[in-house]
């Protein structure tokens, strides 16, 4: 499936359930994104479990920005559109913009 169709029928998906709470939705987030630190804490970095935790962060990204009025696609290129050109320097792995 194409990526925005995905993204579509997530939205679908929110909208007839009836997740219109920001701040429930945020709680999910946050729940899922947890998932993520117990997976990465436990090295578990390789495992279906973190690919199921990083699709359902996704997701409850996506209902977010839906929520709130957003296309999360326009939310992930003005992001991209502010990182693209940043110089800095990558210590152990961490990029340290330059200021």
């Amino acid at each position: 499936m194409k990526t925005d169709e995905l993204i579509d029928n997530i939205k679908s998906w929110g909208t007839v359930h009836g997740i219109t709470n920001p701040h429930l939705q945020l709680c999910k987030v946050l729940e899922e994104t947890g998932e993520i630190a117990h997976e990465i804490t436990r090295d578990n970095l390789n495992s279906q479990e973190m690919i199921d935790a990083i699709g359902d962060s996704a997701i409850t990204l996506v209902i977010l920005a839906d929520i709130l009025g957003y296309d999360i696609r326009d939310c992930i290129s003005s992001a991209y559109e502010e990182i693209k050109d940043r110089q800095g320097i990558t210590i152990n792995g961490n990029f340290i913009k330059r200021q």
